[in-house]
C-alpha cells in the first residue's frame, strides 16, 4: 500500500494538479516552479528573483497617515464622511497642536523594531485611500508631507531600510477619496458613496485627473525613490466595487497604455519606453526596478497571490507564492487609540501556519501621528525575534512540507538535510510519529531548547519521537530532524 503523505506520492500527486494551472514542480528545491505568465504585457518573475521573499517569511507592515491623527484607523475619512477640505485639517495645527507633525519620525528606530522583530522586509504605505503622499509629488492636485510638515519622509524611510539592510517595499493605493470622480469615471452613472456626490459630466475629466495624478505619483515613486524589492498595490477597484481586473479598462496596470484610451495622461507625467510608447504602471514599475516583485492588486495578474485580515490559515501547503497580511493592533491597520494586540501565542501561530503552507507572514504595525511605533508593541514582537533566535531554522530559508499540515495542530518545513515538525497548541501529547522519510535520520532535538530527543526508525522510515516538552515553547514545539542520503545499493 502506498504512503499518500509520503514525499514523493505528494510531489506526484502535486504535480497532476499544478499541471492543471499550468505550473511544475521544481524538483530540485521541492517548490512549484511556474510556467510564467505573460500578462498585459509583463511576464512574472522567474524563481531566482523570487528566492529572497521565499527565504525572508517575515515582513513588516507599515500604515501611517494623516488618519494617525484622529486614531480610530485608516478609513477614518470615509467612515466618519469626512469632507476633503475637513480631512485636511489634521495635516496643520489648528490651535490645538494636534496634527500630522511626524517630529518623533526616525526610521532608524523602525528599522531596529523589525530587526529585533526577526523582520526580513518592510513595506510602508506611500499613499493610502485619502491621497495624501508622504514623498515628494509633483502633480498639481496632489497633496503631500512636503507641503505640509517640509518633510520627505518616504525618502528616509528607504533610506534607512538600505542602511539596516532590509529589503525595501512600497505600499500604493491608487484609490484617492479625494476625486469625486473615482466614482463615476464615465461622468454618467455615480456609484453610492459617503459623500453623496451626484451623477456629473464633469467627473469624467476629474476622473482623468485622478489617474494622471497616480501616474505622476507612481513615475517619481520608482525613478527617485527604488528600487524597490516588494510592490503592495493596493485598490485598483473603481468606486469601490467589482475586482481590480475589472477596472484595468480605466487604470491601464500592464506594460503599455493605450493613445486611445478615454482617460488619457499628459506626457509631463507620463514614462515611455525607448521606442517612446507611454508605459502602464507595470511598465514603470519594471522600468525602473526590473526585479521586484507585486501582488496582483493593480489589476496585472501578480508576482504573489495575498490573503488579507484574520482568518485562520488552513488546508494543505499552497502550490504558489503567497502572502498572509495582518494586524499586530486588530482594532484597524492605521494607529488606533483603542488598543487590542494580537497576543504573542497568535502572532507565532500565524506565522507558522502560514510558513508550513509555503507562504510569508506581512504584520501590519500603525505608529502614531508624531511617527511612533508604541512600545508595547516593539516589546512584543520583540519576544517574537527572541523565538526566531532560537527556533529561525525552521523558518528562514525553508519551505513548507513536504508533508500537508493538519489545521491547528501541526506543519512541516524542510531544507537540505534537515525536516523539521512543528506542533502547535492543538496537538496534544509528547510524543509525535513522522511521516515516511525517505533519508536516513542521523539526529533529532528540540530546536527551541537544544536538547536531544530520543527516537526509533520504524521499518518504513518514519520516526517515532519521545519526551517532548510541550512547556518549553508551548506556542510551537519544534523537532528538527537532520538526515542524509541513503547509500544506494
Amino acid at each position: 500500500m502506498s504512503n499518500h503523505n509520503s514525499p514523493r506520492h505528494i510531489q506526484k500527486t502535486t504535480c497532476k494538479i499544478l499541471a492543471a494551472f499550468g505550473l511544475l514542480w521544481h524538483s530540485s528545491t521541492g517548490f512549484c516552479a511556474r510556467q510564467l505568465t505573460n500578462d498585459l504585457g509583463i511576464v512574472q518573475q522567474d524563481d531566482t528573483t523570487m528566492q529572497w521573499f521565499m527565504d525572508a517569511k517575515f515582513g513588516m507592515f507599515i500604515h501611517w497617515g494623516l488618519y494617525a491623527v484622529p486614531a480610530k484607523g485608516e478609513w477614518f475619512m470615509e467612515n466618519h464622511h469626512m469632507p476633503p477640505e475637513e480631512y485636511r485639517k489634521f495635516a496643520a495645527d489648528q490651535g490645538d497642536g494636534i496634527y500630522f507633525d511626524a517630529k518623533d519620525f526616525d526610521p532608524a528606530a523602525w528599522t531596529k523594531i523589525a530587526k529585533n522583530s526577526g523582520i526580513k522586509y518592510m513595506c510602508l504605505t506611500a499613499r493610502h485611500h485619502d491621497g495624501f503622499a508622504l514623498f515628494d509629488s509633483r502633480h498639481p492636485s496632489a497633496f503631500t508631507s512636503l507641503q505640509t510638515i517640509h518633510r520627505d519622509l518616504y525618502a528616509e524611510y528607504t533610506k534607512a531600510c538600505r542602511e539596516a539592510g532590509l529589503k525595501v517595499g512600497l505600499y500604493y493605493s491608487p484609490i484617492n477619496w479625494r476625486y469625486p470622480g473615482y466614482y463615476d469615471v464615465r461622468g454618467t452613472n455615480c456609484a453610492t458613496n459617503t459623500w453623496h456626490y451626484q451623477t456629473d459630466p464633469a467627473h469624467k475629466e476629474n476622473a482623468r485627473l485622478m489617474k494622471e495624478e497616480v501616474y505622476e505619483q507612481v513615475r517619481t515613486l520608482f525613478k527617485n525613490y527604488g528600487p524597490f524589492d516588494y510592490v503592495f498595490w493596493d485598490g485598483g477597484w473603481l468606486a469601490q466595487q467589482g475586482t481590480d481586473r475589472a477596472a484595468m479598462f480605466f487604470w491601464e496596470p500592464g506594460k503599455y497604455r493605450d493613445p486611445h484610451n478615454p482617460w488619457p495622461v499628459a506626457d509631463a507625467y507620463s514614462d515611455f519606453d525607448d521606442s517612446g510608447k507611454a508605459l502602464g504602471l507595470m511598465g514603470i514599475a519594471r522600468k525602473y526596478s526590473p526585479h521586484v516583485i507585486v501582488n496582483r492588486r493593480c489589476g496585472w495578474i501578480g508576482d504573489i497571490a495575498d490573503e488579507e485580515g484574520s482568518k485562520p490559515v488552513t488546508g494543505p501547503v499552497r502550490p504558489f507564492y503567497w502572502e498572509k497580511c495582518l494586524n499586530l493592533n486588530k482594532s484597524s491597520w492605521g494607529y488606533n487609540g483603542h488598543q487590542n494586540l494580537m497576543t504573542y501565542d497568535e502572532i507565532i501561530r500565524f506565522l507558522v501556519e502560514v510558513v508550513v503552507r509555503n507562504g510569508n507572514l506581512l504584520l501590519n504595525f500603525g505608529p502614531d501621528r508624531h511617527g511612533v511605533i508604541p512600545a508595547s508593541h516593539a516589546a512584543l514582537t520583540k519576544r517574537v525575534g527572541n523565538w526566531l533566535a532560537a527556533a529561525g531554522d525552521s523558518i528562514y530559508g525553508s519551505r513548507g512540507g513536504p508533508w500537508n499540515p493538519v489545521d491547528g495542530q501541526y506543519g512541516f518545513t524542510y531544507k537540505p538535510g534537515k525536516y523539521f515538525v512543528h506542533l502547535l497548541p492543538g496537538y496534544q501529547g509528547t510524543e509525535f510519529t513522522t511521516p515516511v522519510i525517505p533519508e536516513k535520520a542521523t539526529g533529532c532535538r528540540d530546536l527551541f531548547t537544544g536538547k536531544k530527543l530520543k527516537y526509533t526508525v520504524a521499518k518504513d522510515g518514519s520516526l517515532h519521537i519521545t519526551g517532548l516538552n510541550r512547556n518549553a515553547h508551548p506556542a510551537d514545539t519544534v523537532i528538527m530532524i537532520q538526515v542524509k542520503a541513503m547509500n544506494k545499493k
